[in-house]
């Protein structure tokens, strides 16, 4: 059964376990901010030979912080449109999603227009592929109108703790990872689902947590549990980086 509460993972899981995929807000983060707690886990990680990836709905801008500033190999951005990864010499690497729709920038443009006066996120100026909009500050209407639009121009929604983000093209946080991991590290898919811990907080996790067997959501998760398609495997008694904290621990536990 799916959705257990997490108590920690099976030694069987932990030797199997390489990659670490992981969300970034209100699951690292929490409230918006990375606590020391979180960052040292991240090093943990990235000390004991784990290959840390993180897959966020966060803008480009974001992306460039955290190759840059956290121990993670690669970041995937605004929900799969790119990546931004170390290479062999440890040179950041820059590459878009083929899947992107060609079209992308004139709906982008489109969209901005039909919904002049919805909030977007904070950090859509270091954005390049989709749109995000402030979740808490759309009103009931907004929201139907705002889908509708999004509808209409072929768009595709999802919605995070704090988001909901609008992207053009055929990709998605799954086979984005599938298809950046393979293309970059030569990683294959099957070993990427074998091998692989997957760490999310909200419903545009849903379909990771269904991709990726071994998973860990947030406790937000059991918070909109019955919204859930795929639940996660475990559930920590954390919410955001308080719970990314409390399974990596038990993962690496020395």
């Amino acid at each position: 059964m799916r959705g257990e509460p997490f108590r920690g993972f099976s030694e069987e899981e932990k030797a199997r376990i390489e990659y670490v995929v992981s969300d970034v807000d209100d699951t690292i983060t929490r409230k918006g901010k990375l606590y020391p707690e979180a960052l040292r886990a991240l090093w943990k990680l990235k000390t004991n030979g784990k290959m840390v990836i993180l897959l966020t709905g966060g803008s480009a801008g974001w992306a460039d912080a955290y190759i840059r500033q956290w121990p993670v190999d690669a970041v995937i951005a605004e929900g799969g449109a790119l990546i931004l990864a170390h290479g062999p010499d440890n040179e950041i690497v820059y590459k878009a999603n083929p899947m992107i729709d060609p079209d992308y920038r004139k709906k982008k443009e489109s969209l901005l227009k039909m919904t002049a006066g919805l909030r977007l996120s904070s950090d859509q100026y270091a954005r390049i592929y989709d749109v995000a909009y402030e979740r808490k500050a759309l009103r009931s209407y907004e929201r139907k109108t705002l889908l509708g639009v999004i509808q209409a121009l072929g768009g595709h929604a999802s919605e995070s703790s704090i988001h909901i983000n609008v992207s053009f093209g055929n990709y998605s946080k799954s086979n984005s990872l599938f298809y950046f991991m393979g293309s970059l590290f030569g990683i294959e898919e099957s070993d990427l689902r074998d091998k692989t811990v997957y760490f999310g907080d909200s419903l545009n996790d849903d379909e990771m947590f269904g991709a990726i067997p071994v998973s860990v959501g947030m406790h937000s998760v059991e918070d909109m549990r019955t919204s859930f398609r795929n639940l996660p495997m475990y559930i920590t008694d954390g919410y955001g980086g308080e719970g990314f904290v409390e399974a990596t621990s038990n993962l690496i536990e020395h």
